[in-house]
């Protein structure tokens, strides 16, 4: 078991935490912000330091570190702190849930974190500082390059390469022997089929908003 430090305090901190605290050998000690947004001393009853001072209270030699934020900037901000959390002699720690399939044992960096029901299938591969959040697909023999962030149910097909600093969103598809730029923006719903050149941006249209009311529609369709 690792005593563990959290780099962040919102809401990816507080997933974080109770993954780790609740399915992972791992205790979290504490919480850690750059100085100049430390807002409470406290977070779910542990302490939260200023990055800046982390190593005089929590040395690198007797704990390790998860950076636990989203993807800001296209993950920039999460690699940023990545990097100076490794120069000041940190471990970064990954965590695989429970109750993911990873198959084939597949290379994983570290900072990875990789929730429920995802698949990792044999011969993929995933870089440092992934986040694939719950119920992906990563098909065979594809790979997740560094500081990418997958949101929930994405698919990639067999075969695929998603460069680094990509976001996927809910429900996207990137179809079989298909590349994905550095630095694309894939939303929510979208379908990639051909390779998409660095910094692509594909955005699916939201449904449109039905003419009737919810009262009205029930009515018309005799489920009132």
């Amino acid at each position: 078991m690792s005593k563990i430090v959290l780099f962040g305090d919102g809401k990816i901190a507080d997933e974080a935490y109770y993954y780790l605290t609740y399915d992972s050998p791992h205790e979290i000690v504490a919480f850690a912000v750059d100085s100049g947004f430390l807002k409470q001393s406290q977070k779910l009853g542990l302490p939260v330091v200023p990055f800046e001072e982390v190593q005089a209270k929590y040395p690198p030699d007797r704990f390790k570190m998860f950076v636990a934020v989203g993807y800001q900037n296209l993950n920039k901000f999460r690699a940023q702190k990545y990097h100076e959390a490794k120069a000041k002699g940190y471990e970064l720690i990954s965590y695989i849930n429970s109750q993911a399939a990873n198959f084939g044992k597949i290379e994983i960096g570290d900072n990875c974190l990789v929730l429920e029901n995802a698949v990792l299938q044999p011969c993929s591969r995933l870089g440092s500082n992934v986040f694939v959040w719950s119920g992906n697909h990563i098909g065979h023999h594809a790979s997740v390059g560094d500081h990418c962030y997958l949101s929930g149910q994405c698919i990639i097909g067999g075969s695929s390469v998603i460069e680094p600093y990509c976001y996927l969103g809910v429900n996207a598809t990137i179809g079989h022997e298909v590349t994905v730029g550095t630095e694309s923006f894939i939303g929510a719903g979208a379908l990639i089929t051909k390779n998409a050149p660095p910094r692509s941006v594909y955005i699916e249209p939201e449904t449109p908003k039905f003419r009737l009311d919810s009262e009205h529609f029930l009515r018309l369709t005799k489920m009132k």
